[in-house]
């Protein structure tokens, strides 16, 4: 199942998000109680983090785990515009994106 993971990917948006809030791999260790060398693994797409480690990162470091469910898929540009897009939007209107990808997807 976590074969498909893409771990350097998922370790660099960690690790930007963390330089976005100005904390060092100490400080998001504390944050956590996870282990500095293990978080400088997880950046460093060395290991993937277990669930709870995942979610407590995410919590600290104010990301929503929802976005981290496409950071695994096609690491294409236009992948990373559209999910850029999408989460400055409001919920009727990804629901309303979601259909005219759905159609197209159908009918291509």
């Amino acid at each position: 199942m976590f074969d498909d993971i893409d771990r350097k990917s998922i370790g660099a948006e960690i690790r930007k998000a963390r330089k976005v809030l100005k904390l060092s791999q100490f400080e998001l260790a504390e944050m956590t109680g996870i282990d500095e060398k293990q978080i400088y693994r997880i950046e460093s797409g060395l290991s993937s983090p277990k669930l709870e480690n995942f979610l407590k990162i995410a919590k600290a470091l104010n990301l929503d785990i929802k976005y981290f469910n496409f950071v695994n898929l096609k690491n294409s540009p236009y992948m990373k515009e559209t999910m850029e897009l999408l989460t400055t939007m409001p919920d009727d209107k990804i629901k309303i994106c979601y259909g005219v990808i759905k159609s197209l997807s159908e009918n291509l």
